[in-house]
Formats: structure tokens, C-alpha cells, sequence
């Protein structure tokens, strides 16, 4: 049995890729040529963990042996055939999938096992996250040591979760424990690793424990707080997209499906042809900005943590705390810039894609779709009710319902009209200018004089002046850190060179060691809080921008075919996958946003 708590990201994984099998069996399904047709873009969905070009997200379990790791495992999987030993049981990484994240369980390290330990790190180096795994009796000198190599030393922090174990033995509770953490991961703090406090075992017994110990062994457990912890982790790292994306294009799908099948005029069939590409566009583009986000933070992150680099290197014999504290003043002071400018390189990079992306649908408004569907509506509006033949027509148009819908056309006609018009501009209210007040959306009336400039003028409430992620709490905290790192080892650095003593030497080399070490971790802590800061803003902007504009566009083609009531039972189906596909995304909003800092 595997725990039930609320590990959010894995079951949207579960869900959106349950979601695709039935949006292709109903795709497949109809008789309609061009709803069929439809699975060919559904192929190009990628759901993070399905196929060889969509990766799964995975979490290495580390740690040393004997601390639970393969227990935490057995209770998040449910995989009883998970062996757990007091022994070292575990010699190779083995792999186990969790609602599509792959969890792998490493042998522990420093058992005596070199072949382990190399096995274990080349599994650290290609995981997303690291969980590391202490038991209640906390860091020994060799399982500290190991740690700090990895946090400090090999700069994993940022991606580090540590987990206290086996709690149930102990009757010492985490306040007492911090400060025993403290004294390996200073100068971070227990809560800079997310440290949590779980008993795996208690989870396991509790499965068959009598309802009045069950309620105990579940809160000693606490191993609700781990998946917390692992939702809170990927949203912080911007890898919220990478499931929201999927589940925009299969929405896309599904509108389109529950669209076609919701009208017989073939000039109707065509205007949502070409919402519909618009709407590919738009998701497009939406996804070549997530990339070029995420190139543009990933350089100022690695920027910011190279000039603590500088600062730490500079803690060594010969320099003076003076000397030191002058160049950590200078890199704050090229830090904060670093992030004003990723700032503006942001807000050009946004303002770059959505000039590509109106050239995009400026395209699509002057192609031959478009043009024959003004020419075919304006003959059909100044001559009367007329309709030609076209590749959306469908097997139910006749000549007798060509009669029968007459009435219903001009109004029709007008609709198409507008769209055809107006495919080329911006639909939601965002991109509206000043004479925008009482026209309606997508008009030419509200679009007049407002595309370009007011692109700029909204990408900039974003990323203009006021966006300083510099400035967050967080970042100071971490600073705070280093200063302090460099203020203790002070008297180190202005007597190291006078010591004649082998041991004291070697005592202050360490000292000066973990100086460098602390410096280096609360920079790159600094960049991480400052990436955070940013996918939370990148975020925002995409509801402004992006998905204002979606919604829109699904606003159009409501007023055009009717609401989903009026509409056949083989539309609903698709309007039902298409609710679907929004309840998901409006999940990943909700995690990320629940996730915040």
C-alpha cells in the first residue's frame, strides 16, 4: 500500500497521461475526417516520463546506509518487493517510478563499498533532486563530511532535501537537533535544506496497527511533510512547466475536436481552422519563451554564484579580513546589478518572442485561409445566404440543410467575418489601447494603435524597475550568511601565517576551509532565491499574457458555435477532456502558487 498524502506534480503526471489515452481513443473514434485528423498533433504531446524526449524528473535517494532510504521508498511506492535490511542491502541504484518521477535508491555511502560510493555519485550527478538521508542519531564525522562535499564543495545545495529518519526511535524532538545539524550545514541553516523529521517504519506499522495507535504511528511518520517538501522543490525550480505544457496542447486538441463537431457550415469549420492554428501559434510561442527563460536565469544564476567563487578564493593565507570583506562589499554590489540586468534581459527576451509571435499571426491573417474565408463570407453576405464547397464540409451537409440553416447564416456570416478580420491581432483585453472603452474584444476599434506599444508597456509592469529579486528577504539571509562566515574566520586569516604548531595549522586550514565553503553556499543559495523570485514573476506574466490571451480565443469560439449544452453528445465528449485538461492546469497553478516561499 502506498502513501496516500498529496504528491501533486506526480499525480498530474498519473493523470495527464491517462488524459491523452482517452483524447486519442475518442479522436479515433469519430467519423469525422477532420476530428480524426486531429491525432496526428496529438502525437507531438510529450508528458514529462512517457517517451525517450520527455524526460522523467528524478530524485536520488543518498545518504548512509542503514538509514531508511529504501524504507521511505517502500512507503511512497508501495512497492513491498523494496527490501529492507539493517544490513547494507542496497549495491546498485535501482530505479522505481512514482506517478511518473523516477526515485532512485543508491547504496549508502562510506559503508567501506568504493564501487558504492562511485555508483552513488554518478546517480547524484544526473538527478534533479537530492534527498539526503540521516537517522535520528544525525551526521557522524564521515557522513558529515560527505555531506558537506556535497553541498559545499560539488554546489548541490540548491537541489539538497535533508531528511532526519528513524524518529521514532528517539525521544529527542527536532528543536534539539538543530543545532547538532547546524554544526555540519553552517553556514546554512537546517530550514535552507527543508530538513524534515519522519519515521518511515511508523507509516509501515501503522498500515496494520488497530485505529487508536494508528493516529500516533501517522503523526510520528510525518511523512506527509517529505511530499510537501517535494512539491515545494519543484515549483521552486521552475519545473512546473514542463506539466503544464502538455496539458495546454491537449486542451488545444480537445477544443478543437468539441469545435468541428459542433457545426455542419464549412466557412464556420474554416474560422475555427484558423483559431485553432492561432492557437498553436500562441502556444508556441509560449513555449519557446519558458526556453529562452530559462537560459537567460540559468546564466545570471551561474554569474552570481561565480562571484562568491572570487570572494571565497580570496579567504587564504596572506589576505586580510579587510581584504576579504572588501571584495564580498564589491560582488554584492555586482550581484545586485546581475539581477537588475536579468531584469531587462527578461523583459527584452519577452518583448523579442511576442514581436515574432504577432509577425506569427499577422501571417496567418494575411494567408490563404484567411483571405478565402474574407472573400467567400463578403460574396456570401452581399449575395444572399450562399455556401461553397470546401475541405471542411462534412459527410451531414446537404442541399435540404443548406436550406433549412438560411436563416441562421447572416448572423453567422458576421461572426466569421470578424474573426477572419481580426485573426491577425490580439484577442484579450491586456493588448486593448485607450480607445479600447466599449469596444468589444478583438475588434479592429479596440486593437487600433495599441499592439506594439502596449506589448512593451505590459511586459515592462513585469520585468521593469520594481521587479528587484535582488532585494527579497531570502537573498539578504543568504548574504547575511557569508558576511558572517568571513567575520569568524577574521582572526584566522590575521594569525594563520604565523603558526608553527602542525595541529593548530591544520585546525585553521579547516576553519579557513569552511569559510570558502559557507561563502560559496550562501552566494549560490542568494541565486537560487533569486530564480525563484523569477519563475514565480515568469509565472504571472504567462496568466497575463498567454493564458489571458487562450482564454480569449476560447471566448470566440463559444459565441460562435453556442455553448456546449446545445451541442451533440459526441462534442461533449471532447468538451468534457477539454475541462479536464483545464482542472489539471489550474492544479499545477495551484501547486506552484501554494509552493511560494
Amino acid at each position: 500500500m502506498a502513501n496516500s498524502s498529496n504528491f501533486e506534480f506526480g499525480e498530474i503526471l498519473k493523470a495527464s497521461s491517462h488524459l491523452k489515452d482517452d483524447l486519442r481513443s475518442a479522436l479515433l473514434r469519430s467519423e469525422d475526417t477532420k476530428v480524426a485528423g486531429l491525432v496526428r498533433e496529438l502525437n507531438e504531446v510529450r508528458v514529462v516520463g512517457t517517451t525517450d524526449d520527455a524526460p522523467s524528473l528524478s530524485i536520488a535517494f543518498v545518504g548512509q546506509y542503514d538509514a531508511g532510504k529504501s524504507t521511505i521508498l517502500r512507503v511512497l511506492t508501495g512497492r513491498e518487493d523494496i527490501v529492507i535490511d539493517a544490513d547494507v542491502c542496497t549495491n546498485a541504484v535501482t530505479a522505481y517510478d512514482w506517478n511518473g518521477v523516477r526515485l532512485l535508491d543508491t547504496p549508502g555511502i562510506r559503508a567501506g563499498y568504493t564501487e558504492h560510493d562511485e555508483t552513488t555519485y554518478a546517480a547524484i550527478d544526473r538527478a534533479d533532486l537530492l534527498v539526503f538521508v540521516v537517522t535520528n542519531e544525525l551526521f557522524d564525522d564521515t557522513i558529515g563530511r560527505h555531506f558537506r562535499e556535497l553541498a559545499f564543495a560539488r554546489q548541490y545545495a540548491p537541489k539538497i532535501l535533508l531528511v532526519v529518519n528513524k524518529m521514532g526511535d528517539d525521544p529527542g524532538t527536532p528543536e534539539t537537533k538543530r543545532s547538532d545539524i547546524e554544526k555540519v550545514t553552517s553556514p546554512l541553516s537546517a530550514v535552507d535544506f527543508r530538513t524534515l523529521f519522519i519515521d518511515a517504519l511508523s507509516w509501515l506499522e501503522a498500515q496494520s496497527a488497530t485505529s487508536e495507535d494508528r493516529a500516533d504511528l501517522l503523526e510520528i511518520a510525518n511523512v506527509s511533510a517529505l511530499i510537501t517538501a517535494l512539491n515545494g522543490f519543484i515549483a521552486e525550480r521552475g519545473l512546473a512547466g514542463r506539466f503544464s505544457a502538455p496539458l495546454f496542447l491537449m486542451r488545444s486538441v480537445a477544443k478543437q475536436g468539441s469545435a468541428f463537431l459542433a457545426t455542419d457550415f464549412p466557412d464556420e469549420r474554416a474560422a475555427l481552422e484558423l483559431l485553432h492554428r492561432k492557437r498553436g501559434l500562441i502556444l508556441a510561442s509560449r513555449s519557446r519563451l519558458r526556453g529562452a527563460m530559462g537560459g537567460v536565469v540559468t546564466k545570471a544564476v551561474a554569474d552570481i554564484g561565480r562571484f562568491g567563487d572570487e570572494v571565497a578564493e580570496c579567504i587564504e593565507p596572506g589576505k586580510s579580513e579587510e581584504d576579504v570583506e572588501a571584495l564580498h562589499t564589491n560582488a554584492q554590489t555586482r550581484a545586485r546589478l546581475r539581477s537588475e540586468n536579468l531584469s531587462s534581459e527578461a523583459r527584452e527576451c519577452a518583448e523579442s518572442e511576442l514581436r515574432e509571435l504577432q509577425r506569427q499571426i499577422e501571417a496567418l491573417r494575411d494567408g490563404v485561409l484567411a483571405r478565402e474565408l474574407r472573400g467567400q463570407i463578403e460574396g456570401s453576405v452581399d449575395g444572399g445566404a450562399s455556401v461553397r464547397p470546401s475541405e471542411f464540409m462534412t459527410p451531414m451537409w446537404n442541399a435540404g440543410q443548406m436550406c433549412d440553416d438560411a436563416a441562421r447564416w447572416s448572423p453567422k456570416a458576421r461572426k466569421i467575418g470578424d474573426i477572419a478580420k481580426n485573426i491577425g491581432g490580439w484577442a484579450a483585453k491586456w493588448a486593448t489601447g485607450p480607445m479600447a472603452h466599449g469596444a468589444a474584444i478583438g475588434s479592429a476599434t479596440a486593437a487600433r494603435g495599441s499592439q506594439a506599444h502596449v506589448v512593451v508597456f505590459n511586459v515592462g509592469k513585469f520585468f521593469g524597475a520594481k521587479f528587484q529579486p535582488w532585494g527579497a528577504v531570502r537573498v539578504a539571509r543568504a548574504i547575511g550568511n557569508a558576511g558572517r562566515a568571513i567575520v569568524a574566520v577574521g582572526g584566522v586569516l590575521a594569525v594563520v601565517a604565523q603558526i608553527m604548531d602542525d595541529r593548530q595549522e591544520e585546525h585553521h586550514r579547516l576553519q579557513l576551509r569552511d569559510a570558502r565553503d559557507g561563502v560559496r553556499s550562501a552566494y549560490r543559495e542568494s541565486a537560487l532565491s533569486v530564480q525563484s523570485a523569477f519563475w514565480a514573476q515568469f509565472e504571472s506574466f504567462l496568466a497575463n499574457f498567454y493564458d489571458a490571451e487562450l482564454l480569449a480565443l476560447d471566448e470566440v469560439v463559444e459565441n460562435l458555435v453556442g455553448k456546449r449544452s446545445q451541442r451533440g453528445a459526441d462534442a461533449e465528449v471532447f468538451g468534457e477532456l477539454d475541462r479536464r485538461a483545464a482542472t489539471l492546469i489550474e492544479r499545477v497553478h495551484a501547486t506552484v502558487s501554494s509552493s511560494d516561499p
